[in-house]
């Protein structure tokens, strides 16, 4: 095999260790947007779980538009018992 083989390799490789980098730095992301949504909507509706909660009146006001908010913290609910493993499968696979 000659250098230019040899280097296209080299550079294949690196391509798709920045593809894979790239995928797990988006799925991250993407588990931090989740769970950003979920304090979102445990702020607003904190009086539920026994939190401080903004006046009513805000709250009613940002409750039609909180849909997505309020779908993330009824499935959080869901695996509130087994929420460290939700994190470490962010972590993946060794």
């Amino acid at each position: 095999m000659n250098w230019a083989g040899i280097k296209t390799k080299v550079r294949l490789f690196f391509k798709d260790l920045q593809i894979i980098n790239s995928n797990k730095a988006t799925a991250l992301l993407e588990f931090e947007v989740l769970e950003l949504r979920n304090i979102f909507a445990l702020l607003m509706l904190g009086s539920f779980v026994g939190m401080p909660a903004p006046p009513v009146h805000i709250t009613l006001q940002l409750l039609p538009i909180m849909d997505k908010e309020v779908q993330v913290m009824l499935r959080r609910i869901n695996v509130a018992h087994d929420a460290l493993a939700e994190v470490v499968s962010t972590l993946g696979e060794p």
